[in-house]
């Protein structure tokens, strides 16, 4: 039986629409990382599909050309295989769709449950959740018309978008509710918290977390918009002892959070807090195995084979930058 990679954009997912550059590199920087990885951790039969207009990406992985409707290829493919591992962003619910849909093939998918991966879609929803299990984070305004004053302004951002996609800052309330007005998507509105933009890379399993690496963003805002540069994976490891704790947390209240999964988090004044929650691989997994000089994907295998978190010893390892 095969082992099936879906990764969204480069896969087909982006077929009948100009591919966007940004997003084609990172769905390959990642898509590259992990079947380097599972053929390493000796994984055979790899099978993954490509869009027509890319190269191939692995020469020893069997590549089908999605030229046809992606989603009925999709499913062909984890009918045909036992294991499937998934790379999709969660806007419109294509994450969830896509683990539902093998779920219902039959395949053992390596990531989140659905139900899970629908909470964690919403960044609202996720921080309400987090909330509720006393989990530091920045909490959402839900009225901009009654918000209180800022004196570092507020972060608008799509509820269930991606990576920096749609994130502003203004400092005027006004601004905020102009541009909230015209916006068709429903939109999450924080105070703005200075700080370190970092994440953390986990491998969850029911309801517990291993720690990987902790991981500085570089993200800035040029003029308002938010841009995310790049990651230095594992480049804040003076954090890893506040992270665990946090992680550990955030796993207990998720026991759906299963594999990989990043959180990202600002290091403010009052400590971590929690930004939102990745239910997949996040572009930091590009450089993960470069930085500790071990292969996650045994790890995350080996979780799924025994049914527990393997015991892992704290690895330093070396800070990897990841340029977007």
């Amino acid at each position: 039986m095969n082992f099936f990679v879906c990764e969204f954009i480069t896969g087909g997912g982006m077929q009948h629409a100009p591919l966007p550059r940004q997003l084609v590199r990172e769905g390959t920087m990642m898509l590259s990382s992990l079947l380097e990885d599972l053929q390493a951790a000796g994984v055979e039969h790899l099978l993954c599909t490509r869009d027509p207009r890319l190269p191939t990406c692995n020469e020893h992985v069997k590549t089908i050309p999605a030229e046809d409707d992606a989603w009925t290829l999709w499913r062909r493919c984890m009918e045909e295989s036992a294991m499937a591992w998934i790379i999709a962003p969660e806007t419109d619910g294509i994450l969830y769709e896509l683990t539902y849909m093998a779920q219902a093939s039959g395949c053992q998918v390596v990531g989140c449950i659905p139900e899970t991966i629908k909470l964690a879609a919403s960044k609202c929803n996720t921080i309400l959740h987090l909330e509720s299990h006393h989990i530091p984070c920045i909490p959402v305004i839900d009225n901009a018309e009654t918000a209180p004053g800022c004196r570092t302004g507020w972060v608008v951002k799509p509820d269930d978008g991606v990576g920096a996609e749609g994130c502003h800052h203004f400092m005027e309330i006004n601004q905020v509710i102009g541009y909230m007005q015209s916006q068709k998507k429903r939109m999450t509105l924080q105070e703005y918290v200075p700080g370190i933009a970092a994440s953390m890379s986990l491998l969850c399993h029911k309801g517990q977390a291993r720690l990987l690496v902790c991981n500085r963003q570089l993200f800035q805002f040029n003029a308002g918009r938010g841009h995310l540069q790049g990651v230095v994976v594992n480049g804040l490891p003076q954090y890893a002892g506040l992270f665990d704790d946090l992680a550990k947390n955030i796993a207990s209240s998720l026991p759906g959070l299963s594999g990989y999964v990043g959180i990202d988090v600002v290091i403010g004044n009052n400590g971590p807090q929690v930004v939102e929650i990745n239910p997949r691989l996040t572009t930091a997994y590009a450089g993960l195995r470069r930085s500790l000089g071990k292969n996650p994907v045994e790890w995350i295998l080996s979780t799924y084979k025994t049914g527990r978190l393997p015991d892992l010893e704290m690895i330093r390892g070396v800070p990897v930058t990841i340029n977007m």
